[in-house]
C-alpha cells in the first residue's frame, strides 16, 4: 500500500530510486521527492513496459524498437540499423524477485483477474488520485504488455474507475488473444533464490506450528534470521481471534535490515548510453 512503499522509499533513499529507473530506460522527469512513492511523476507506457521487459529478461535492458521492418516501393526490404546490445543492469535473482512480488498481485491481490489466463503472469495495478489514469502493466514469461486507460486532458475517469476495474479486463484480453496457441511456461528461478516460511504479521521466519504461515523467495542469505513467537503482536489493523481492539504495540520487521542480513540499496552502476 502507500504507507509501504512511503516506508520503503525513505529506507533506500529517494535519489537511488531515480537512478535505478533511469538504469532500466524511465526517461521521462522523475524528481528525489517522498510523493515519487505515490506516483506523482508521470511517465508514458513505453517507458513502463521497457522497464517491465527488463525484469521479464532477467535483468537486462535494451531500448525498445517500435519498426520492425520497412520495405521500400519496389518491394524490396531496407535494412534497420543494428540495434545496441543489452546492458545488464541487475541480476538475474533480483529481476526474480521483482517477478516473485509481482505474482502476488495475481495471485492474492488486485491483480487476481489476470488468473483466468490460466498461465504465470505478474503485473501490478496503479490508479492515480481522483481516477484520472487507471494502469495495468504485467508480463508472461513471453510477452510484456502495459494498459493505460486516461483522457489527454487528465480528466477523472470517474469515482468507481481504477487500475483493476478499467484497465486489467483490456490487458487480460489483449494477452488471451496474443498467447493463443503459445506453451504454458513457468518463470524460471535461477539459483541463489531460496524460500522460507514467513509469519504474515512480522515478516519474520515463522514458528514451527504456524499454520497461517506463508512461502515467500528470499536471495540467498538475506532470509530473516529471527523467528516469530506464537504470542506475537499482529500489524495494526490486522483481527485477531478472539480480540474486538487492534492492540497497542505491534512488532513490524525492521526497515534498517536489523532483521535480516539483505544488503543496502546504493546507486546503479555506471552503464554507457545506448
Amino acid at each position: 500500500d502507500n504507507a509501504a512503499a512511503e516506508a520503503l522509499l525513505a529506507a533506500v533513499g529517494a535519489p537511488n530510486v531515480v537512478e535505478w529507473a533511469k538504469a532500466l530506460g524511465i526517461e521521462s522527469h522523475l524528481a528525489p521527492t517522498p510523493s515519487l512513492a505515490l506516483g506523482a511523476y508521470e511517465v508514458v507506457p513505453l517507458e513502463l513496459a521497457n522497464a517491465y521487459a527488463s525484469f521479464a529478461s532477467g535483468g537486462e535492458v535494451e531500448p525498445p524498437r517500435i519498426v520492425k521492418r520497412i520495405v521500400g516501393s519496389d518491394g524490396k526490404e531496407i535494412p534497420l540499423p543494428p540495434q545496441p546490445p543489452k546492458r545488464r543492469v541487475i541480476s538475474p535473482e533480483e529481476a526474480y524477485l521483482v517477478t516473485s512480488l509481482m505474482r502476488s498481485v495475481v495471485e492474492q491481490g488486485t491483480g487476481v483477474r489476470a488468473k483466468s489466463l490460466g498461465r504465470p503472469v505478474v503485473g501490478k495495478t496503479g490508479t492515480t488520485n481522483k481516477a484520472k489514469d487507471a494502469w495495468f502493466a504485467g508480463y508472461s514469461t513471453e510477452l510484456v504488455a502495459v494498459t493505460w486507460v486516461g483522457y489527454d486532458d487528465a480528466l477523472p475517469l470517474g469515482g468507481s474507475e481504477s487500475g483493476a476495474v478499467t484497465a486489467l479486463p483490456i490487458w487480460v484480453a489483449f494477452m488471451k488473444a496474443a498467447h493463443q496457441g503459445r506453451p504454458v511456461t513457468e518463470f524460471p528461478r535461477p539459483n541463489g533464490i531460496v524460500t522460507a516460511r514467513i509469519d504474515p504479521a512480522t515478516g519474520l521466519l515463522a514458528h514451527i506450528d504456524q499454520l497461517e504461515a506463508v512461502e515467500e523467495e528470499f536471495l540467498d542469505g538475506t532470509v530473516p534470521s529471527d523467528t516469530a513467537s506464537p504470542d506475537q503482536a499482529p500489524l495494526p489493523g490486522q483481527v485477531v481471534e478472539g480480540e474486538t481492539e487492534e492492540p497497542e504495540t505491534a512488532t513490524r520487521p525492521a526497515l534498517d535490515g536489523t532483521h535480516s542480513q539483505r544488503p543496502e540499496l546504493g546507486a546503479p552502476p555506471d552503464l554507457p548510453p545506448f
